[in-house]
C-alpha cells in the first residue's frame, strides 16, 4: 500500500523484476516519469505524514541511491591518474609523429642527394 500520490510498492517491485529488454518504449517512459514523480513526492512529504510502508520504501530507496552514487563516483586521485595516463599517451603519440617526420625527412634528403 502506498500513500496518496505515491507509486504503489507492488508496481515498483513488478517494474524492477521485469527486464528492460522486455519493456516497450512507452512502458520505460512511463516508469521513468512515475519514478521521478515518486521521488519528488518523497522529498516534499514530511516523515511524519508518511505511512510505515512508505517510510521503509523511501529509506531503502535513499540508501540504494546513495550507495550507487558512491560506487559510481571516482576519487580525485583516480581522476587525476586517468588524466596523467591520457597525457602520457598524447606525449607518446607526439614523439612518434615527430620521430617519423624526422626519419621521413632524412630519407627524402638522402634520396634527393643520391639523385644528384
Amino acid at each position: 500500500m502506498s500513500d496518496t500520490g505515491r507509486k504503489n510498492f507492488s508496481d515498483k517491485v513488478s517494474e524492477t523484476v521485469k527486464p528492460d529488454s522486455q519493456k516497450g518504449v512507452f512502458e520505460k517512459g512511463k516508469e521513468t516519469v512515475t519514478d521521478y514523480a515518486d521521488k519528488a513526492a518523497s522529498a516534499v512529504t514530511p516523515k511524519s505524514e508518511k505511512g510505515l510502508g512508505q517510510s521503509v520504501v523511501d529509506s531503502a530507496t535513499k540508501g540504494r541511491d546513495e550507495a550507487n552514487a558512491k560506487s559510481n563516483s571516482k576519487s580525485f586521485g583516480e581522476t587525476a591518474g586517468e588524466y596523467v595516463e591520457a597525457a602520457k599517451e598524447k606525449v607518446s603519440d607526439a614523439a612518434e609523429y615527430i620521430s617519423s617526420s624526422i626519419t621521413g625527412a632524412k630519407n627524402d634528403a638522402a634520396a634527393g642527394a643520391e639523385k644528384k
